[in-house]
């Protein structure tokens, strides 16, 4: 295994992080995958990475115009990911970072949804993102006691309910995905609503969402 290559990005612009993210060959996958940040490790300021996060995701539109799907798909799976130093999923839980900021950063993943996802899912990158931010939960490591864990997965939970409400079908499933690892007490109450709201719905996807409210989709 190749030695980590160690990168400074502390005192990156925006645009050089972003092009740090997904302006990358994409490398031919020979057996198993080992994309670009399984083999970095990057110095940061966490504050500042949060507020590259909000401004990427509130208008993620020129990456489709700049870079190709695969660099898509590789760099989001570097950003919520555990792999990568700076991933949402370590960052929302680097106290370094003012709470509030990073329930904002949780809170601008709609917009990435609505705005870039809604229409470009990629491949499975988009589909496993809540799988990632969610994991806490799924795995048991969080439960509903003191500190960060309750105000968090409730912003979680807000941010999936508004998707749950989006007329996109990528959204919606999106969102039940989520919901199915997030563990949160009212979701059989959010999912109940859903289906009653939408009486057309396939019976495979009426099936999915009383999965996820039963917490038992993979």
């Amino acid at each position: 295994m190749p030695d980590h290559e160690e990168i400074d990005i502390s005192g990156y612009s925006y645009d050089e992080f972003v092009s740090f993210v997904f302006d990358r060959e994409i490398r031919a996958q020979e057996g198993r995958y080992h994309p670009w940040y399984f083999d970095v490790k990057v110095a940061f300021n966490a504050s500042r990475l949060c507020e590259f996060y909000i401004r990427l995701f509130r208008s993620p539109d020129f990456l489709l115009r700049k870079y190709s799907r695969a660099q898509l798909e590789e760099g989001f799976w570097a950003i919520h990911g555990g792999a990568f130093d700076g991933s949402v999923q370590n960052l929302i839980w680097n106290t370094d970072v003012p709470f509030p900021s990073r329930c904002e950063c949780l809170k601008s993943m709609s917009d990435l949804f609505k705005c870039l996802f809604a229409t470009e899912p990629l491949e499975t990158s988009v589909f496993m993102w809540w799988d990632s931010i969610c994991y806490e939960w799924e795995c048991g490591n969080n439960q509903r006691r003191d500190g960060e864990h309750v105000p968090m997965q409730n912003i979680i939970f807000e941010v999936l309910a508004d998707l749950l409400q989006n007329d996109s079908q990528i959204c919606q499933h999106a969102a039940l995905h989520g919901l199915g690892h997030l563990h949160h007490p009212a979701t059989q109450e959010l999912v109940e609503a859903y289906l009653g709201q939408r009486p057309s719905l396939t019976q495979e996807r009426r099936q999915y969402a009383l999965a996820a409210a039963r917490f038992d989709i993979l």
